[in-house]
């Protein structure tokens, strides 16, 4: 059965509140006149404006049964109005801790689902589940956990494991807590056999054993990233060639320039920024960085190498002065944003990806386009997923979208070609 064509919505200011209730009513219209029969994961998005159409002001997407496709899906699909919105992948985020109170940490599956929804309905399609430094037997659970919900209802967007620490330099290590820091060596141990849902590790390269764990996690297809770290270029150029591929998340938790004598030093920060290849991430939440220095990650490294990530830990969701736990460490919210109990250290950010997304688009001058790209397709391509995950070309990419208002608000997620939040 075909569908009705209709026409864009008539030009107006879309609010988030109003793109969306037009599109909840206009997929309660489409169920009343066909009686209802809506085929499951098929949609069709039309009337917007998309980063990867040839024609990007009318751009429209089919999914049938799951998958985006060239042509009319086969079946009845549900009609969403973009009217005149961005019509983006779903968003692929490879560094976030948890939600409202909930952290990855937790081995408690409960836990994870709450934290998995609430960045499903923001937008997130794709998401690394990111472990602070703990114990190893808190990692293990957590790595358990995530083996368990892999592919249930409750993990539609659960991709992997993401382990930041515990190989971090001391100096660099942030918010993580110093006395759940480990060796290389230790960690090697712990991670064989590789657990399988690890997809990331986030370690300093210089510390001794490193360049061991890097080979064999590479090996195992696992990312390897640079972080929290004091290292110096030659040890990233090693590091690199032993097979490590990104950065996490970029002026948080790495060394700078330094001048111990009459010449200057690049510390790790400086060497990333002028990296060939290498990946890198940044937290645009409006508080670990300015305009600045966003501005320069971009014109460093552009869309195809630069990855937005939110960092999103517990906090996100909780009221000022409340008290939560990121790994092993407790931190608390402010208007905004959080920090360690002492106030010396940014803790995670408060944000989803989406809101990254909306403050980039807001604090620099980076095109739309490019924006999506560094929380889509960018952030898949680093993980292997691209182009199922991170793209709409059809015939290869899953059936995950998010329409935004021409303001970068989330006005409907869509997985696997089913509306979210929509019964």
């Amino acid at each position: 059965m075909g569908w009705r064509k209709l026409r864009p919505a008539p030009a107006r200011r879309l609010t988030r509140h109003s793109l969306r209730m037009h599109t909840v009513d206009h997929c309660r219209e489409r169920e009343r006149m066909t009686g209802n029969d809506i085929e499951p994961g098929c949609v069709v998005i039309h009337s917007g404006r998309s980063v990867s159409s040839s024609d990007m002001d009318r751009a429209r997407v089919a999914v049938c049964r799951g998958h985006v496709v060239a042509a009319k899906c086969a079946h009845q699909p549900r009609l969403v109005d973009a009217a005149g919105g961005w019509i983006s992948p779903g968003l692929v985020d490879l560094h976030l801790h948890g939600s409202a109170g909930h952290d990855f940490a937790d081995a408690e599956p409960d836990s994870w689902a709450a934290i998995l929804r609430a960045h499903l309905a923001a937008g997130t399609t794709t998401a690394l589940a990111t472990i602070a430094s703990t114990s190893p037997a808190a990692a293990r659970a957590a790595l358990a956990t995530a083996h368990e919900l892999a592919g249930g209802p409750e993990a539609l967007n659960l991709a992997g494991v993401h382990l930041e620490g515990p190989c971090l330099a001391g100096e660099q290590r942030g918010a993580h807590d110093r006395n759940h820091l480990r060796e290389p060596r230790e960690l090697l141990e712990e991670l064989t056999p590789i657990p399988p849902a690890l997809r990331m590790v986030t370690l300093a390269p210089e510390l001794p054993g490193a360049q061991q764990v890097i080979t064999y996690l590479v090996r195992q297809g696992v990312v390897v990233a640079a972080g929290h770290s004091a290292a110096t270029s030659a040890q990233l150029d090693a590091a690199k060639s032993a097979g490590l591929s990104h950065l996490s998340h970029l002026w948080s938790g790495q060394s700078t320039l330094t001048r111990p004598a009459a010449h200057r030093v690049p510390g790790l920060l400086e060497a990333s920024l002028a990296s060939d290849g290498l990946t890198a991430e940044i937290i645009a939440d409006g508080h670990h960085l300015p305009r600045e220095l966003l501005t320069i990650a971009h014109r460093c490294l552009g869309a195809d190498r630069l990855c937005l990530v939110s960092d999103a830990t517990a906090a996100t969701g909780l009221p000022r002065g409340s008290q939560f736990r990121v790994g092993a460490t407790t931190g608390v919210v402010h208007d905004g944003y959080a920090t360690t109990l002492d106030g010396h250290s940014l803790c995670g950010s408060t944000t989803t990806l989406a809101g990254c997304v909306a403050e980039m688009r807001k604090r620099t001058d980076t095109s739309v386009p490019d924006i999506l790209t560094m929380a889509t397709a960018t952030p898949a391509r680093v993980l292997g997923r691209y182009p199922q995950k991170g793209s709409h070309i059809p015939g290869a990419a899953d059936g995950d979208a998010v329409v935004f208002t021409p303001d970068l608000e989330v006005a409907a997620v869509i997985i696997a070609g089913r509306l979210v939040g929509a019964s």
